[in-house]
């Protein structure tokens, strides 16, 4: 991370944390619009008439395209500047929240849910990346902490803010209100947003995007995601499996690409220099880990409404839990690093496969009551 604008320390006014707070806004967005559309998926496939991999697509969409620009979005702050960039993807995303609540189609509501999902990966970069340049040294592992609980409300808010939204039905609007409702949010955040200060990274005039790079990590992620979603519901063609194949190949010819141009003395996209970091493949593997319960969360909403007969707000109400303990656990991570060090981590994934495994345990001994399960 670079030092921003001139490499100065920033200074205690307090307007740090004003851009700070705004930042925020992306950052609590993104998860929220995860979260939210899950306990709306069953009522979503009856209105749009929607297969299974439709109403997966409107998941994975989502997940996709932030997957891929994620990296994206952290270099363009880095080179034009975080506030442009983040206003850039606020806008987008109040956009594409439009195109998803006014979707007359499953076609339509994958394909804002994709943009949605690109502009969040151009919002949430910008505050991480921000905290070295608007806080003192002593007040980041706080600032740290306060963007992690943000996570986790978004989680509270996701699950039982959308489900009270699609129960309540206000104007009769139904599904689309949990799209509609970002749009006053992202108003409100455009108004405010010369109050934002704009940060980025020290670099050299010759380094550029590396547009090359974006688009190979693009391609290998959609030659791994698409099949993997669209192949079982098309009968598991040879072109899924020949798309399978070939992301491992391209992922290569990605990698190879960044180690030439690191080599040239250009900027990649992922350098690769940090694959040398220590600990770090234990790092990505845990990470990956913890990211594959997402899964849990679209497939347990389906449950409890399609299986159970559950109406969204009971169905968001059960993830309140979840939710409380996202909120918390950031909040004191701090202190229970001093405690437990280095076994905090581990100890605290042991905590959350208990959790699964007892949720795993008193679902399969829960029969089934809905009478009419939805086709999702």
């Amino acid at each position: 991370m670079g030092r921003g604008d001139g490499g100065h320390v920033p200074e205690r006014d307090g307007g740090g944390w004003t851009s700070f707070t705004l930042l925020l806004v992306g950052v609590f967005l993104s998860p929220l619009s995860f979260f939210i559309v899950n306990i709306a998926l069953p009522t979503i496939c009856l209105d749009l008439a929607a297969t299974p991999g439709d109403v997966q697509l409107v998941v994975s969409g989502y997940l996709s395209a932030y997957a891929v620009f994620l990296i994206t979005g952290g270099r363009l702050g880095d080179l034009y500047g975080r506030k442009p960039v983040f206003l850039a993807g606020v806008a987008v995303f109040g956009f594409s929240s439009a195109l998803c609540g006014l979707a007359s189609s499953p076609a339509t509501l994958v394909a804002g849910r994709i943009l949605q999902g690109g502009a969040s990966a151009i919002m949430v970069p910008q505050a991480l990346g921000s905290i070295h340049d608007l806080f003192p040294i002593d007040e980041r592992p706080f600032a740290l902490g306060v963007y992690g609980a943000v996570l986790g409300l978004a989680a509270i808010g996701g699950q039982t803010y959308g489900g009270a939204l699609v129960s309540a039905d206000p104007f009769g609007l139904g599904w689309r209100l949990v799209f509609l409702a970002n749009i006053p949010v992202v108003l409100v955040t455009l108004a405010f947003s010369p109050l934002l200060r704009d940060t980025r990274r020290l670099f050299l005039p010759s380094e550029r995007l590396d547009l090359v790079g974006v688009s190979l990590l693009a391609l290998t992620l959609a030659l791994l995601i698409v099949p993997l979603i669209e192949g079982r519901a098309a009968g598991r063609p040879l072109w899924a499996f020949a798309m399978l194949l070939a992301s491992p190949i391209v992922a290569a010819l990605f990698w190879r690409h960044e180690v030439r141009v690191l080599r040239e003395g250009g900027a990649p996209l992922v350098d690769p220099r940090i694959a040398c970091t220590p600990g770090l493949h234990w790092g990505v593997l845990a990470l990956l880990t913890f990211y594959a319960t997402s899964i849990f969360f679209v497939s347990f909403s389906v449950y409890l409404q399609s299986a159970l007969g559950k109406n969204p707000l009971a169905a968001g109400m059960a993830f309140l839990p979840f939710g409380v303990g996202s909120f918390v656990g950031p909040l004191v991570s701090p202190y229970a690093s001093k405690i437990f060090g280095s076994a905090s981590a581990p100890l605290a994934m042991i905590l959350e496969t208990i959790g699964f495994l007892s949720l795993a345990a008193i679902t399969w001994t829960t029969p089934n009551s809905a009478s009419n399960p939805g086709s999702c």
